[in-house]
């Protein structure tokens, strides 16, 4: 559980966790121009766009949801502003967001997760299954995050009043999948390269287990090795105690 990994998508848990302890879920966000030039060729993204405003819960379920790299980008550029006001650009915010969220996660003690971008588009990035865990045991105490994990797909409302749907990235959520299970409640996938990640909330009798599969080598092995994982929890006797 310390080996170093690639975090891919999974770093939007360390970002959305370093977020959420400086501003409300309620706190209103509108997408800049600035902060969508971050947006790397090929990302997974929620299709923002500069000039909405949303919820920060709403940016957060962008994240976790679509697995939206732009919206990434726009917590990032929120939160830079909050904490660096003087901060005169996008690129300026978001860096400084980067310094503080390292900063953050030394302080919680994940001295293995090394993070250089807020969405996880990052190929130098590191991470552990102990960090995850952990960044997981936190949110998951919130109970906007479990709602957001858990749904196949979610509608957010802008301030304007117009809504947006985004569907979940997580296959085990989705009742036209081979893979759903109705006994997995999130919790997010993440896919970078050659790794393919997940983690999964699963809840069975009065059991909640808490699965964290980094290293997977393709989208549908990901989805095997946790089945497995799955299978071996339902047949073990440990669920008989």
């Amino acid at each position: 559980e310390n080996e170093k990994e690639h975090p891919a998508s999974l770093a939007k848990l360390f970002t959305i966790e370093y977020a959420r302890s400086l501003a409300a879920p309620d706190t209103l966000v509108t997408v800049t121009e600035g902060a969508l030039e971050h947006v790397k060729k090929d990302s997974s993204l929620a299709s923002l766009q500069a000039g909405e405003t949303y919820s920060l819960q709403d940016l957060f379920a962008a994240m976790l949801v679509p697995s939206g790299n732009d919206a990434a980008y726009v917590v990032a550029d929120y939160i830079g502003g909050l904490n660096h006001p003087d901060a005169s650009n996008a690129d300026e915010r978001i860096r400084l967001f980067l310094e503080d969220l390292q900063s953050h996660l030394q302080k919680q003690g994940w001295t293995d997760t090394r993070l250089y971008d807020p969405s996880g588009y990052d190929f130098e990035g590191t991470t552990t299954a102990a960090d995850l865990k952990e960044v997981c045991d936190l949110l998951l105490k919130e109970s906007w995050f479990r709602n957001i994990v858990s749904q196949h797909s979610y509608e957010a409302t802008l301030a304007d009043g117009t809504t947006k749907t985004w569907k979940n990235t997580n296959r085990f959520l989705d009742p036209e999948d081979p893979y759903y299970n109705e006994k997995v409640q999130g919790v997010k996938t993440g896919s970078l390269g050659k790794d393919y990640n997940l983690i999964v909330l699963y809840h069975t009798g009065n059991k909640e287990f808490l699965i964290v599969s980094l290293g997977s080598n393709s989208d549908d092995s990901r989805y095997d090795d946790l089945s497995y994982l799955l299978r071996t929890i339902e047949e073990s006797s440990y669920l008989k105690h």
